[in-house]
C-alpha cells in the first residue's frame, strides 16, 4: 500500500515524480515541467493513465517553491529529500506559474481528482488547504 498524504509531497507518487526529476539535468528541468503541465491540460483524458494528480500537484508545487510567497514550499521540499536526491525549485519559474495553475486547477479544485478519496474530514480539508495555498502563490506570479 502506497503512501498519500495531503501535503504537496507526501505521496509515493510525488516524490515518484521528483526523484525522475532529479535524475535528469538541472538544465533540463524548467522544460521537464513546462512539457509536464503543456501534457496534462491538452490530455485530460489520460488521467490515472498517464499522469496522476499527486504527480501534478508535486510539479505544481515545485514551480511555486521558486516563486515569492513559496518559502514554506521549499522547506516542506528540503524535508523530504533528506539528502535523496530530490531536485530544487527550478532557478527560474519564468513562464511556469500560468501552465502550473492551469494543471493544478484541473487536478486540484474542491471535488477535483486530489480531492476525491479522502475518508477523514481532517484531511480533505488539509488537502484542499494545500490546493488553495499552492494556487494563491501561482495566481499572484502571473
Amino acid at each position: 500500500m502506497g503512501t498519500f498524504g495531503t501535503g504537496p509531497f507526501s505521496s509515493d507518487g510525488a516524490l515518484d515524480f521528483l526523484e525522475d526529476l532529479a535524475g535528469r539535468p538541472l538544465e533540463q528541468h524548467h522544460d521537464a515541467l513546462q512539457h509536464m503541465f503543456t501534457y496534462v491540460l491538452a490530455n485530460r483524458g489520460l488521467l490515472w493513465r498517464e499522469f496522476f494528480p499527486d504527480e501534478v500537484v508535486a510539479a505544481a508545487a515545485l514551480v511555486a517553491a521558486a516563486l515569492p510567497g513559496g518559502e514554506h514550499i521549499q522547506r516542506h521540499l528540503a524535508k523530504v529529500s533528506d539528502g535523496a536526491g530530490m531536485p530544487s525549485p527550478p532557478t527560474s519559474a519564468s513562464g511556469l506559474a500560468a501552465p502550473a495553475l492551469g494543471a493544478l486547477l484541473f487536478v486540484a479544485t474542491p471535488g477535483g481528482p486530489w480531492h476525491q478519496g479522502w475518508t477523514a474530514e481532517a484531511d480533505r480539508l488539509d488537502a484542499q488547504r494545500t490546493a488553495d495555498d499552492l494556487v494563491a502563490i501561482l495566481r499572484a506570479a502571473i
